[in-house]
């Protein structure tokens, strides 16, 4: 029996996959359930989990609200064509959802952004360990008027987007960086 590689390293190799080597198949439900399962088990000041996570189904109509928000953002035609494209790129798509409360005293919203980040790197870690190439992306889509109001309650935001399919291709080992770089002792 080969002995597994350890978590350390299986996190210390992971690494971002674009939408165009990502296919089928993609997550299951259980898959999710597992992921989310995980991802309100990061920590979290008061235990309070202000994330979720939305299934992006209905990816042509996200699509009419990308292609939307780009032209009410001043885009081109061909500018808001490649915005519509990016709601259909990936095999499965989620959206991230975060309540900041910017006036809680007791967890500032650094801390809130921290918990956030746990969040989806413990739902993301889930995926990649059973076999699934995922990338996060942003910008100017998760502010779009059509998509906050189909998919934030009062005071959300679309904190990012999740593309998550099964990868194409071989990784390649990535050029990291000195890990005693980033550790000192006081």
């Amino acid at each position: 029996m080969a002995e597994a590689t350890p978590l350390w390293q299986k996190l210390a190799q992971r690494h971002s996959i674009g939408a165009k080597y990502l296919t089928d198949p993609v997550p299951s439900e259980k898959d999710y359930s597992e992921a989310i399962s995980a991802a309100i088990a990061a920590p979290n000041h008061l235990r309070d989990n202000q994330c979720r996570m939305v299934l992006i189904n209905d990816r042509e109509k996200l699509a009419d609200f990308f292609e939307a928000g780009a032209i009410q953002s001043g885009a081109t035609q061909e500018e808001a064509l490649k915005a519509r494209s990016k709601a259909v790129k990936a095999p499965a798509l989620l959206a991230m959802i975060v309540k900041i409360e910017e006036n809680n005293s007791r967890v500032p919203v650094y801390e809130q952004w921290m918990t956030a980040g746990a969040f989806l790197m413990q739902f993301m870690d889930v995926l990649e360990n059973k076999g699934f190439g995922l990338k996060v992306v942003s910008g100017s889509s998760t502010e779009y008027p059509d998509v906050v109001k189909a998919l934030c309650k009062k005071d959300e935001k679309v904190a990012c987007w999740i593309m998550i399919g099964t990868s194409t291709q071989v990784p390649e080992g990535a050029k990291r960086a000195n890990p005693a770089d980033f550790f000192s002792a006081y």
